[in-house]
């Protein structure tokens, strides 16, 4: 396992700094959880800034891929993936706005002095996952070979529906 990487979020946003790095997935243990395989790479950088009205920001994006499972076939799929957070730092909980609590284009983060930037990535990743994730072109048999699709039973109801008999 990695070193978790710690910064303090208001020294972080008013130098304006930014780190980069990458993570293995096998070194994040609640995405360990869900990968078919040890294999993944997750790479992040992390960006202070300072906005309009003295607000603090911290910008994060991800990307990488994830050796995750199909959920139709049981068979691995690799998931590429790009996700870009931007945070609105606040000094407690009690400063989001009411009104934003169900905005999904702002997040918020409480500052802290020992922020854990792994900790953090690893939210980002497991919030983006799929619910159900399934290959895009269907599912092969395991020797590379798209799976015959079977006739769906519910066929024969819709023409009852219609009043056609198949």
């Amino acid at each position: 396992m990695s070193t978790p990487v710690l910064i303090n979020t208001l020294e972080f946003v008013e130098q304006s700094l930014e780190i980069h790095d990458k993570i293995r997935a096998s070194d994040l243990p609640r995405v360990q959880e869900v990968l078919f395989s040890g294999r993944g790479d997750v790479e992040y950088r992390l960006v202070g800034s300072r906005g309009s009205r003295g607000k603090f920001y911290l910008q994060l994006d991800l990307r990488g891929t994830l050796g995750l499972m199909c959920q139709r076939c049981l068979n691995g799929l690799d998931y590429p993936f790009e996700i870009v957070r931007r945070f609105e730092l606040v000094k407690d909980e009690s400063d989001i706005p009411d009104s934003d609590l169900d905005d999904d284009d702002v997040d918020y983060l409480v500052i802290e002095p020992r922020l854990n930037v792994t900790d953090l990535v690893e939210e980002e990743v497991l919030l983006a996952l799929p619910m159900s994730l399934r290959h895009e072109d269907g599912c092969s048999s395991g020797d590379g070979a798209p799976k015959e699709r079977k006739p769906n039973p519910f066929q024969v109801l819709e023409g009852l529906k219609t009043g056609n008999k198949s």
